[in-house]
């Protein structure tokens, strides 16, 4: 240890501040260079002729400065001179560059402003100032280290500033010379402000070297009292062990030896505090029983003695001690008091100051009895926390439980991949007992006989040598003859330096697993009544034949069958009857189509054949004729035998198409064709029927999408009273304003949406948007206005319609009489009871019900007397006709069978005049035509109602 640690430090500091200012000078001297070359460059490229004593000067001075930073370089290398020689260099180099800068301060100030008129007084203030603030910059920066080289450069730098203000006082700016006096002695200040920094900080370095270097000693101080103090105790037990031996004898010589016991007592007590750290840091607590005394002396967590008596001591321990290991604790102390046992020792949990049991182990002796009686007279001992060892082994037991336990196959392999433990489930996997697997690599205990295993095992250990883990399934065969597919996984041990020690394996059995996916793979791919593949796994195959074997099958034909009239033969039959019956048609298919691709089951009664065409095979008719051959033979379904016959529809790849959907559509189309024909046939699909087909696939695309984006708008028609030629109402008509074909027809799409679910869309879109147009018309004072809508069969079946009604007329606030539901007799024919329910509904909502296209239907007056119709509407293909005799008669008979009826008579499709006249003999009520307007939009029927109607005096609510 250091003994004069503020000399020490003061040297330290003083050899730092030279060693850095000699390191940091060369930079300064650089900066000076670079300065002064500057300072001369500016003056030359802009005042000629060029002065001799300036010249002189920035030579010398570059020379002087130089010179300086090439002796700094060379002789004053790292760790190679010496200090005082350095420090007089130091003081020698900063003197020579301050004198440098003073004499080219007086020169550029002084001189040059005489000899060069042109070089003006401010020009020579700014150089001047510029020299003198660059260079104590840069002083402030290297050579602040030690004050005494800063002001070596600063001093003589003022002198030129000094005689400036004495010589020419009276010329110069008091305000110049004021801040240039406040600039010297800020850059003073701000030295001496870095100087102390450096100071400081070196002071810092130093006091932190020593303590480091006091620490290492104090270690080693320590190491050294760890020893003695070993010895000590070592010869502490000799000498008890000798006294206890020799008691007569230390009776005898115990004057002699009480010298020599007060010496070894005063080095215990020096070694006492030692003792005291080895303790605490060991988690040692010693104890001292006096048993003769009554006394118990302890050591506490702060490593404090106390001392107790031995009667509050037993009550005290009776609180701490946990209430199971108290039986315990007593039972060895007695025993050992009584010198049954060499030593005391007991593990108990006693509870600590936060209310938690912590295990301890208690270890003692009794080191004096009593001589006549044994009995114990002094004992001494110690007590050790051992929670965190107790943990430690709580979690090794576990986790050997847990590899014992485990479901999974695990193993620990060495750096070298060989097993040194493997827990009960993979013995039982590998079908090895541990004896035989402990010491044997990975794989030696799996078959290698073939290259291609071989060369998998090579590749995972590669990958497990190289970036210690592997992850993967793999099919195994052990030497001991069971096989499985396994997943393996790897997973390298490293220890606190990275390096590999372990390598952990967990194999899992996946035989249940790969057995659960079959089954999950038969579910999904095949029809559990047929054992036939089911449409998603035929759509699947059809694709991967369509697309991956596209140059391995040429032609390739599509067959769809279906049995003929299998509704009522399943209802007949019952549900088992019917499914019995299937399983038979799939049974029979299979048989009879050894040669087709593949067969299957798409749903209740549909069948799908992907048959192959080539030279080498039957023809499809020749095959189509040996399946319905094939069905002529009965079916014998619970004892009872049934004939069937199945239809066909056919078409070919790539003939009808070469897309899964298109070529599937084509055949569905065949298919129904050939039902068409009235079954038990095959129907080939033709070319003819490809543009149809293609039409009606992008018509329904483009109207899903016409729905989506607001491309259907409503036209309405006016009406017209033949009476006094007033307008009666409008029919509202759906027009579809396509963005690239412009307006589309309804007769274009409403087909093909009556064949689907988007024709509820569409009739819920035109009763929306002809509610918020009656709305609009109220507005504007139009009050008595009727709007027919055209509604289909779809529409009163699904259930939706009654609603639809409803939320218009409540969200547009208008009433149910300036609604009318133009329905076809289509609509009746079917469900009769039921679309009587929904027309009665209607009618309690004020809803005017009209009979659309009377006449060319399924024409039953027994509907107009069934149903709550208001309205006959007379379809244009008779008043087109009129003219002609049987036509008009026809024409005739329907409007008086209306009035008689008590219904209004609508005539659509009036053309002419002469159609006019003659429905108005008729007493026709309503007229509706080209002759009066042709469908509108919404603006131009507005125009069209305030030209023909004026408007009533009305003041809207909603």
């Amino acid at each position: 240890m250091i003994n004069n640690q503020d000399d020490y430090i003061q040297q330290h500091l003083n050899s730092a501040q030279i060693v850095n200012t000699v390191r940091h000078s060369r930079y300064f001297l650089l900066s000076i260079l670079l300065v002064c070359l500057y300072i001369y460059c500016i003056y030359q490229l802009h005042y000629h002729p060029a002065d001799s004593y300036f010249n002189l000067w920035f030579i010398l001075t570059e020379i002087v400065v130089s010179m300086c930073w090439l002796i700094s370089t060379i002789h004053f290398k790292p760790n190679a001179y010496k200090l005082e020689t350095a420090h007089r260099w130091l003081q020698t180099q900063c003197l020579l560059v301050g004198i440098c800068i003073a004499v080219g301060l007086f020169t550029i100030y002084f001189h040059l402003p005489q000899v060069n008129p042109a070089f003006e007084q401010v020009e020579a203030l700014t150089l001047t100032g510029l020299l003198i603030m660059v260079t104590q910059a840069f002083g402030l920066t290297y050579l602040t280290q030690k004050l005494s080289y800063f002001c070596l450069v600063f001093l003589p730098s003022l002198v030129p500033f000094f005689y400036l203000q004495i010589t020419e006082l009276h010329s110069i700016n008091p305000f110049i010379s004021l801040a240039l006096n406040f600039s010297m002695i800020v850059i003073l200040l701000c030295a001496n402000s870095t100087y102390r920094i450096h100071r400081r900080t070196s002071r810092l370095y130093a006091q932190n070297n020593l303590l480091v270097t006091n620490a290492e000693q104090q270690v080693s101080w320590t190491d050294e009292l760890c020893k003695q103090l070993q010895t000590e105790v070592n010869k502490s037990k000799d000498i008890e062990l000798q006294l206890q031996l020799n008691n007569q004898l230390l009776e005898q010589k115990v004057r002699e030896r009480t010298f020599d016991i007060e010496q070894i007592n005063r080095a215990l007590q020096d070694q006492h505090q030692n003792l005291e750290l080895a303790h605490e840091i060991a988690g040692i607590r010693p104890w001292d029983w006096n048993i003769k005394d009554r006394k118990i002396t302890l050591t506490n967590f702060k490593q404090e003695q106390i001392q107790r008596n031995s009667r509050e001591h037993q009550a005290q321990l009776h609180h701490l001690i946990h209430p199971d290991d108290i039986a315990h604790f007593r039972a060895m102390m007695k025993q050992h008091l009584r010198g049954l046992s060499e030593r005391y020792e007991a593990t108990y949990r006693i509870q600590n100051t936060q209310g938690v049991w912590n295990w301890v182990h208690d270890i003692g002796r009794v080191i004096s009895r009593d001589p006549k009686t044994h009995k114990p007279l002094r004992m001494v001992g110690i007590r050790r926390d051992i929670q965190q060892e107790r943990n430690s082994q709580e979690r090794l037991k576990l986790a050997a439980s847990v590899l014992e336990q485990a479901a999974e196959g695990i193993f620990i392999l060495n750096n070298e991949l060989r097993y040194i433990e493997v827990n009960p489930f993979f013995e039982h996997l590998s079908g090895f007992e541990r004896h035989e697997i402990i010491g044997k690599h990975l794989f030696d205990i799996t078959a290698n006989h073939k290259s291609q295993q071989r060369s998998i095992h090579s590749s995972i250990i590669k990958q497990v040598v190289k970036i210690g883990s592997f992850d993967g399934e793999l099919n195994e065969k052990f030497l001991s003859g069971k096989e499985m597919p396994l997943w393996l996984h790897i997973n390298a041990i490293m220890d606190d330096e990275g390096r590999i020690t372990h390598y952990i394996g967990i194999v899992s059995d996946l035989t249940e697993r790969k057995l659960q996916e079959q089954r999950l793979s038969y579910l999904e791919n095949y029809d559990t009544l047929t054992d036939l593949p089911n449409r998603f796994y035929y759509n699947y195959q059809l694709h991967q034949y369509l697309v991956t074997q596209k140059d391995s099958i040429k032609q390739m034909a599509v067959i769809r069958l279906n049995i003929d009239r299998f509704r009522p033969l399943n209802e007949y039959l019952s549900n088992n009857g019917g499914d019995e019956l299937l399983r038979q048609v799939a049974q029979r298919l299979r048989l009879t189509n050894a040669e087709a691709l593949f067969v299957a089951h798409l749903n209740g009664d549909d069948f799908a054949i992907l048959y192959e065409i080539s030279h080498i095979r039957p023809s499809v008719q020749e095959h189509c004729d040996r399946i319905a051959k094939a069905f002529t033979k009965p079916f014998n379904v619970f004892g009872q035998d049934y004939e069937i016959t199945v239809s066909m529809g056919v078409a070919y790849y790539p003939e009808h198409g070469r897309q899964l959907d298109y070529l599937n559509n084509c055949a569905e189309q065949a298919l129904a064709e050939a039902k068409n024909l009235g079954g038990n046939t095959v129907y080939f699909y033709s070319n003819e029927n490809t543009a149809l087909l293609e039409q009606g696939i992008f018509i329904e695309r483009d109207l899903r999408k016409a729905i989506q984006n607001g491309e259907l708008i409503v036209y309405y028609q006016p009406k017209i009273n033949f009476n006094d030629q007033s307008i009666y109402g409008f029919e509202a008509l759906i027009r579809w304003n396509h963005p690239e074909k412009g307006i589309i027809p309804p007769g274009m799409f409403i087909p093909l949406a009556e064949q689907t679910s988007m024709i509820s869309e569409i009739g819920q879109l035109v009763i929306q948007q002809t509610a918020k147009q009656i709305r609009k018309w109220n507005e504007q004072g139009f009050l008595n206005i009727c709007v027919s809508v055209n509604i289909v069969a779809l529409q009163l079946r699904r259930g939706q319609l009654i609603d639809d009604l409803d939320e218009a007329i409540k969200a547009n606030g208008i009433s149910g009489s300036s609604l009318e539901l133009e329905i076809t007799e289509s609509s009746l024919v079917e469900n009769s009871e039921t679309v009587k329910n929904v027309l009665n509904q209607i009618k309690e909502r004020n809803i005017k019900i009209s009979l659309d296209d009377f006449g060319t239907g399924y024409s039953s007056l027994s509907y107009l007397a069934d149903f709550p119709i208001d309205i006959l509407k007379i379809d244009r293909a008779f008043v087109s006709k009129i003219g002609d005799c049987k036509q008009e008669a026809i024409v005739s008979a329907m409007v008086a069978m209306g009035k008689a009826m008590g219904m209004i008579v609508v005539a659509e499709g009036i053309e002419n005049d002469q159609q006019m006249s003659f429905l108005h003999k008729l007493d026709c009520d309503i007229a509706q035509g080209y002759l009066f307007a042709k469908p509108l939009p919404e603006q131009q029927a507005t125009e069209y109602l305030e030209k023909n109607m004026e408007p009533e005096t009305y003041t809207y609510q909603v």
